[in-house]
Order: structure tokens, then C-alpha cells, then sequence
């Protein structure tokens, strides 16, 4: 049995005649090969991490637009036969409490005539009992969506975000509720677009494995909207075993790992706010210490001796503390403490009468046993 969906399309949209996706039972297919070789196959494993995701909805759910306002670019989705949408690949839950009974498949992955990229995704719930997705694939602005699934260009190192509207909602489908046993319910959201420049891409999902080589098919459809927000594409950050070219880098002595991370690719000049930058590194950064059997991480916080330490000492212990706010909300294993600390300009690690000196003392260094 499908579900209603909410309708999210702007009647301007376009399909040429075709239907978007389908809501149809999907037939559980071997998972994909997960290769986790080289740096960005690393850095894609990392981001897929993700806390346990519950069924709780939280007491004010956000709520979609209606159908046909000029915010909610959606139309029908209306049932095709079994069969008639392939499912690329599968995969099955690695971070919700119904573990490995929710399974997740990637149906197509389409460029659209106006360079848009079109995600499509189906959801089954193989429990005995009904599973709500909630926030579980979704950002703050997307519950019940499919919002914080991400494409990854290993190739460019680029990561693209979901497209969101000028309002912050997503550019995307909507379920309507829980998931009952043994049903499936598919999604679709929206990417920005890629000028044609790629031919595939790594799916990453909060829930599962990521899901590589994805490729991407051209399409005679298009969806108008003329109220999308600005593209997010970003570079991405790898941790890397060198500090020489960003000043972020891990090193290894003995059992114990100290990952250094550049106070300047995670803070604007005299914050203690994390950059959107930041965020992907310290997903791996909180990866390493899941996979780490320390119970305890020494987060120091250092800068460079530009002014004083009235200034800076505050300003480095800061930054370590919005390190380790993140870290806790990050870490998905048990038992873990934080002992944090800002030092101000002490202990330095390259000269301070160079700029390359400087932004290399600039930095917030994350310690624990392997």
C-alpha cells in the first residue's frame, strides 16, 4: 500500500509529458561493493556517519507548503507498476534503531534540462512495526524529506547540497507519515546543477553506507522554480597524514593520534564560531574517535602571539570549546569525555615572524588514544 505525498511541485513546473517518480514496492537487491580506497573514498565513509536516529517526532514538526503555492515547487507523484523504476543499488540501515530492516535504495539520479540534478530514492521498512524517518535523512528545514542526503564529486572534491528554496524548505519531496511494515515509500530531491561536468557521483546518506558511482543520466524534463536559494557546493577538507598544504593534518606517536585542525579553515579571523567549512572535517574527526577505543579526548585550543593573551588565551579556549560542543553532537559511541583547554600563544609549532608560521599556530588540536 503507497501513501499520499504531499505535493511540493510550483505549477510552472515542466515533465514533457513524463511522470516523476513513482511510489512502487521495491524488491531488496545485493548491496553495493563498498570500496573504501583512497583519500575520498575515506572522506566519503567519514561523512555518511551519523547519531542513532529514533521515531520521537519532535513537538513542532515544520510544515510543508501547500500544493500549488509559488514555494512549493512539487507535483503529483502518481503509482506505477511493479518493476517499471529500477533500483540502481541498495544498501541497509547503518544508524537507525531498526538497524538493518530499513533498507534504502537508490532508483535514478537524473540531469534535467535546465541543469538541475533530480535524486530519487526509495525507503522500505522490512520491521514488524511502523518506522517515521523524521529528521533521519532530513536537515533542520526538511522533517520527513530527504534533505541531508549529499552527492559527492571524489574527483573535484566538491560536495553538493540538497537545493533549498529562498525560505529555507527543501527543494524536495515530503512523506506524509511513518512507514508501515512492509511497505515502501520513494522520495526525490533536488541538487544544483552541474553543468554537465560530471558522468557520476557518491550518494551519501546519514543512514547508510555511501553509495559510489552513482551515474548520471540526462532526462527531457525540467522543474521551474523561480524561488531557489543560492547553490551549496563545497570543497571539501580532507584529513590527511600532512599539514603542508591547509595546516590540517593527523599525526601518529605511539597509541595515540592528534589530529591538528586549522583554526583558519574553521573560524573567521577572531571567532569562535564554527564555519560552514568546518563541518565536514569534524565529521571525520568524530569518525576517528567512534573507531577509537579512548574514552577520553584533550581538545586544545592555540594561537599565534598577534596582540596578547588577554585576547587570545579566551579566544583559543573558545574555539576549543565550539570544537568540542561539535565533537559531542558528532560522536556516536558511548562513554566518550572531553578535557579542553586554550592556550593562548603558548607552545608554538612554526616560526611567528611568518605568516605561514603564524596560521600554522593558529589551531585547535583533538588528542586521544587509538
Amino acid at each position: 500500500m503507497t501513501r499520499e505525498k504531499k505535493e511540493r511541485f510550483d505549477q510552472t513546473s515542466q515533465t514533457d509529458g513524463k511522470t516523476l517518480p513513482p511510489k512502487r514496492k521495491s524488491s531488496q537487491k545485493e548491496s553495493g561493493k563498498h570500496l573504501w580506497s583512497g583519500i575520498a573514498a575515506s572522506l566519503i565513509l567519514l561523512a555518511s556517519a551519523g547519531c542513532v536516529i529514533g521515531t520521537e517526532e519532535p513537538p513542532e514538526a515544520p510544515q510543508a507548503p501547500e500544493a500549488g503555492s509559488t514555494d512549493s515547487p512539487n507535483s503529483p507523484t502518481p503509482d506505477l507498476e511493479d518493476g517499471e523504476f529500477e533500483t540502481i543499488v541498495s544498501s541497509t540501515s547503518t544508524a537507525t534503531d531498526i538497524g538493518s530492516d530499513l533498507q534504502i535504495d537508490i532508483n535514478a539520479l537524473e540531469r534535467l534540462e535546465n541543469d538541475l540534478l533530480r535524486l530519487r530514492i526509495s525507503i522500505t521498512n522490512n520491521s514488524s512495526d511502523s518506522f517515521n524517518v523524521g529528521y533521519g535523512l532530513a536537515n533542520d528545514f526538511g522533517w520527513q524529506t530527504a534533505s541531508n542526503i549529499s552527492l559527492v564529486d571524489d574527483v573535484n572534491q566538491k560536495r553538493y547540497l540538497s537545493q533549498s528554496l529562498n525560505d529555507g524548505s527543501c527543494f524536495c519531496d515530503t512523506l506524509s507519515g511513518p512507514i508501515e511494515s512492509g511497505e515502501t515509500e520513494t522520495l526525490w530531491v533536488i541538487f544544483p546543477g552541474d553543468q554537465g561536468n560530471l558522468d557520476r557521483v557518491t550518494v551519501t546518506t546519514p543512514m547508510t553506507a555511501p553509495f559510489f558511482d552513482i551515474p548520471i543520466n540526462d532526462v527531457p524534463e525540467s522543474v521551474e522554480n523561480n524561488n531557489l536559494d543560492e547553490a551549496q557546493i563545497l570543497d571539501l577538507t580532507l584529513i590527511s597524514d600532512s599539514i603542508d598544504e591547509d595546516q590540517t593534518g593527523r599525526t601518529e606517536s605511539g597509541d595515540e593520534v592528534s589530529i591538528i585542525l586549522s583554526s583558519d579553515v574553521l573560524f573567521e579571523t577572531n571567532d569562535s564560531d564554527l564555519s560552514d567549512e568546518s563541518q565536514e572535517i569534524l565529521k571525520q574527526v568524530a569518525q576517528e574517535i567512534d573507531d577509537a577505543s579512548s574514552s577520553v579526548v584533550s581538545i586544545d585550543g592555540y594561537a599565534d602571539n598577534t596582540g596578547d593573551d588577554s585576547i587570545n588565551a579566551p579566544l583559543s579556549e573558545e574555539r576549543a570549546n565550539s570544537v568540542e560542543s561539535a565533537l559531542a553532537n558528532l560522536i556516536t559511541r558511548q562513554g566518550v569525555t572531553f578535557e579542553v583547554e586554550g592556550h593562548g600563544s603558548a607552545a608554538p609549532i612554526a616560526d611567528n615572524n611568518t605568516e605561514e608560521g603564524r596560521e600554522r599556530n593558529r589551531r585547535v588540536s583533538v588528542t586521544f588514544e587509538k
